[in-house]
């Protein structure tokens, strides 16, 4: 078929391959090198003209989506995104970016191929149920710690905030939730949960500090709990539902009784202030964020909402620099896959594959990584198998 040739497109698919990723009838046009008029062209009804192959090619590339998706009759069904639990105003709150809505597209489709793979056999095993937002979230936090079987006196022993991110998802990971590391800008949200299909999903932002992460499997974890997916930013704003995600997982990751007992507590005495070297120690104990110790002293009446407020403040501008300096360093891509897929589902499509349900190409596909680093991939999974049993 020759490249100037028109081939002919549906123009409601051609327009839903532009929206779902945010672009602009200005942005494609840019890309193709084509005038504006042309892009509305093809999404008009009837379409003006149609693109020809070689532009079509190019849109496939640019919109991330397979070259046949094109040729549907009709845009398929896809899930709605999920709810926006983000505070901005709704007059500056800005659509998603591309690298967003990415995010989200990818963490669908690895929950259906999760389930797929898996073929249906999942299910939540030993998570509580349901809660309610009326729940006290200390009780539900208990039962969910027990259910994950990580104790206080584990918790302390881990060297860091990277093994403890690591521990903490294999525990939801046992309770069969699917959690994945995906990058998107942090501005946008620090993470997002898909509840409506199975397996429940959690995404945490792997462009957010370490710290970061461990609190938002854990606000994403409540709302699992809730049945009530979406994404978010922690910010509470009235929203109930932030609330109690929020006090859930500050209840799970720095239990009230483990705190007050701490030897830094205890001789603290009656003053609302607290030095910094102090909340860095307890912060380092429990492997969160000094914010998250001092809101859980807020909490306990053991400081003051005002000098809660300005050590935010002071720390908001930490965390920002803090990212930036993150992002950079030398990626390996078979512990970039292993991290962004999870250890259970990228062993279920290593399985898959060893059990010929589907070829290298389509593991290479499913976890996107080049196929010249599956071994190291095998390696890595083997490896964490073992460490975690």
């Amino acid at each position: 078929m020759s490249k100037t040739l028109e081939v002919p497109v549906r123009p409601e698919v051609m327009k839903w391959a532009r929206v779902t990723l945010g672009k602009t009838p200005e942005e494609v046009a840019k890309r193709l090198k084509i005038g504006k008029t042309t892009v509305e062209g093809w999404e008009s009804e009837p379409p003006q003209r149609n693109p020809n192959l070689k532009q079509l090619k190019e849109l496939a590339v640019y919109l991330k989506r397979p070259l046949a998706a094109f040729f549907l009759p009709a845009p398929p069904k896809e899930a709605p995104l999920p709810k926006d639990f983000r505070s901005l105003p709704t007059d500056i709150k800005k659509p998603f970016s591309d690298k967003t809505l990415l995010a989200l597209r990818r963490a669908r489709r690895l929950q259906d191929l999760s389930h797929e793979l898996s073929e249906g056999k999942q299910g939540i095993q030993g998570m509580i149920s349901s809660a309610s937002t009326s729940d006290d979230p200390r009780s539900v936090a208990e039962e969910v710690r027990k259910n994950l079987g990580v104790t206080v006196e584990k918790q302390n022993e881990w060297p860091d905030e990277p093994s403890a991110l690591t521990a903490w998802k294999h525990a939801a990971e046992h309770l069969a939730v699917l959690v994945l590391e995906l990058p998107f800008p942090v501005q946008e949200g620090r993470a997002f949960s898909l509840t409506d299909g199975e397996p429940p999903t959690i995404v945490v932002n792997s462009n957010d500090v370490m710290t970061g992460r461990i609190f938002s499997l854990f606000h994403e974890y409540g709302h699992l709990l809730l049945h009530e997916g979406g994404i978010c930013d922690w910010s509470e704003d009235g929203k109930t539902i932030e609330q109690f995600c929020n006090r859930f997982a500050g209840e799970l990751l720095v239990p009230a009784q483990a705190l007050l007992r701490h030897s830094l507590v205890k001789g603290h005495g009656t003053g609302l202030t607290w030095d910094e070297g102090d909340l860095r120690q307890l912060a380092r104990q429990f492997k969160v964020s000094r914010e998250v110790v001092l809101r859980r002293l807020l909490i306990l009446d053991r400081t003051s909402e005002r000098f809660y407020q300005q050590k935010r403040g002071e720390w908001e501008v930490e965390r920002k620099k803090q990212e930036k300096r993150q992002r950079g360093g030398k990626t390996v891509p078979a512990r970039q896959c292993v991290r962004q897929n999870g250890v259970p589902f990228t062993t279920l499509v290593l399985e898959s594959a060893w059990r010929e349900r589907i070829t290298y190409r389509d593991v290479s596909d499913y976890l996107s990584v080049g196929l010249k680093h599956l071994p190291a991939v095998e390696s890595l999974v083997r490896e964490e198998r073992g460490r975690n049993g």
